[in-house]
This record gives C-alpha cells, structure tokens and sequence, in this order.
C-alpha cells in the first residue's frame, strides 16, 4: 500500500468546489478538475471517504453506453453516479459494520458516507435482483482468491468474473496501479484513458474506464443457472 504525507496547511481544500450543501459530491464539468493538483484531490478523497470523482463527460459516456438498456451501479458508495444516471444504487454497506469503523477511526479517516437510497445489497443479490444488462461500478475491489494470493483484493470483495457472465456489459472506472490486480484483465476487454477521468491517486498512472462484454444469449443462460 502506498503511503503519501501531506500538509494540510500547504494544499487548497476543494470542498467548496466539489460539495454541495448537504456535503455530497457533485457532478463537476471536466474543466472544474483540471486546474486541481493530485494532491489536493488525494487530501480532498481522504477527508470524505471518496476515491473517484464525477465528471459530466464520465456521466454523458456511461449514459451512452447505457443506450436504454437496463442498467444498475454496484459498490455504489455515495450512489450520486447512479443517481445521474437515474439507476439503481447498490452496495453492500460494509463500512457501516462497528468493526470496519473502529477500523478507519483507528486510521483517523472516515468511512464511505453511503447515500440514503443505496440499498445494501452485495454484486450477486443486486444483480439477481434486477437482472440488469449493464453493470456499473466505481473504484471496487475485487474478491480475494486463496489460489491466487499475488492478485490481493478482499475477502468481501466483488467475484467480478460472475459479474461479467451475467450481464451485457460490466463497465469499471478505476485507475491502472491500483486495479492491476484485477484477475478479469485476463478477460476479453477494452480499456480507455479519457483525460475526463480523475480521482485521489497519486501514483502517476492513468485513471480508466474499461469494459467488459458478451453476448445476450450468453447471460441468458448464465442467468438461468443462478451464476
């Protein structure tokens, strides 16, 4: 894990930018983001729980790639993406669980501030759930496989191999080091660095969006075996 240090003192707080006045995040023209360091996005995403922000070009391509069809937004934390794009929020909610945090109180950071219509359900139930053809989801992290233990992710993570056979299309924002790990790259995919893309890394690595497909005939019959 990469450790930065910062000095408050020295780096703009972008909270008057970036939040509105309920303390969500907004959705921000591109243009808005670009004259923002890494470091005051790193500072602002540490102070708010937030990993990605959300960008009107981010919001127009996933709708796009949307095109009407059935849609819903796992590990949605805040859900303010799946609210723009007008679909359903879903998450497991871990980090509401008095373990995990005590954990981040430890850490002196807080945890995801989840939004009030995510509805706590894990990738597999919210995908039996409402049987979406696409799947969306921001800077999640993947299941953690005893067999393959180079891979890390978590033991509560996403079986996102399931995720990909069961939709149309899995579409995953995130950033290249710190998803590099991701056992689906081994998949059949397309990935794109659009320079609207940003978030709290620090690593000098571009932030992604890639996508995952298959056919409709495919997932009906991933469907109709409970995968």
């Amino acid at each position: 894990m990469d450790a930065f240090i910062l000095d408050p003192t020295q780096i703009s707080d972008l909270s008057r930018r970036l939040l509105d006045d309920r303390g969500r995040l907004c959705v921000v023209p591109a243009r808005e983001l670009e004259t923002t360091s890494p470091e005051e996005r790193l500072l602002f995403g540490v102070r708010h729980g937030l990993y990605g922000f959300l960008t009107l070009e981010l919001v127009d391509f996933l709708r796009a790639r949307i095109a009407g069809r059935s849609a819903i937004e796992i590990g949605a934390g805040h859900g303010v993406l799946a609210q723009a794009l007008d679909i359903p929020a879903t998450d497991n909610r871990q980090q509401e669980d008095e373990d995990i945090r005590a954990y981040y109180r430890a850490l002196g950071q807080p945890t995801v501030p989840y939004g009030d219509h995510v509805e706590k359900l894990d990738a597999v139930t919210a995908i039996a759930k409402y049987r979406p053809q696409v799947v969306i989801a921001c800077w999640v992290t993947h299941r953690f496989e005893a067999d393959c233990p180079e891979a890390g992710g978590s033991a509560t993570g996403v079986d996102e191999a399931a995720v990909v056979a069961a939709c149309e299309e899995y579409i995953v924002i995130g950033n290249e080091r710190v998803h590099a790990g991701k056992p689906i790259w081994a998949l059949p995919h397309k990935k794109l660095t659009p320079p609207w893309l940003y978030s709290r890394a620090v690593n000098g690595s571009a932030d992604f969006v890639a996508i995952w497909r298959q056919d409709r005939s495919a997932r009906d019959e991933c469907l109709k075996q409970g995968l």
